[in-house]
């Protein structure tokens, strides 16, 4: 199997973190000081495979080619085949409590995370929900769209949305240091490509 340069692109960027049980060696943009999650749908297909090291390359939408190094937890390996699909689904991080606290709070983070694995005998696949919990500054509130932006304990900005009616916007204040638990989630699975459609 060779190896390619692996260009910063938006399928590698979509996939850092979430571990097909593939955590990957490619380079990646640093992100940007203020990040609102979307949600995002990117797919890509394996070209080659390396059985030994567990590595697979996977081409994107525009061309590009990334590599994919399966982990320890990465099951049925052995059922994936060249031409496969790679689907990453990648969901907004969505608040699920904010609470005002003290201002002499100092900022601080704590990330939980929650993994599900394929099944036994068909292709790979994980789901990993991220739940962080942050005490940080807010910086912005868009009560119309229902986002608030933060300063977390590293300085930089993270925008968030607010889905929950029940959570009340108007007991925050800008300058005010707040709790927010917020959640992400990102799916990898592995499909077989679609039969050809006769003409």
């Amino acid at each position: 199997m060779s190896r390619i340069c692996r260009p910063s692109v938006l399928l590698a960027t979509a996939v850092a973190g979430a571990v097909l049980a593939m955590g990957g060696a490619y380079a990646q943009r640093p992100p940007a000081p203020v990040m609102v999650a979307e949600e995002a749908v990117i797919s890509g297909k394996i070209i080659d495979i390396d059985p030994d090291s567990k590595a697979v390359l996977v081409q994107g939408p525009r061309g590009n080619v990334v590599e994919l190094i399966a982990g320890d937890e990465a099951r049925n390996f052995g059922q994936v085949r060249k031409g496969d699909i790679v689907t990453v689904a990648r969901g907004a991080a969505v608040v699920a409590s904010l609470e005002p606290i003290d201002s002499k709070a100092t900022a601080l983070a704590e990330q939980v995370d929650r993994t599900s694995r394929a099944a036994e005998g068909g292709k790979p696949g994980i789901m990993r929900e991220v739940t962080t919990t942050v005490t940080a500054e807010i910086t912005q509130i868009d009560p119309a769209n229902r986002l608030i932006t933060f300063r977390g304990p590293r300085e930089t900005l993270r925008t968030v949305k607010v889905e929950d009616p029940a959570i009340d916007l108007n007991k925050i204040k800008r300058g005010q240091m707040a709790k927010v638990v917020y959640r992400e989630v990102v799916a990898i699975t592995v499909r077989a490509p679609a039969p050809a459609t006769a003409n």
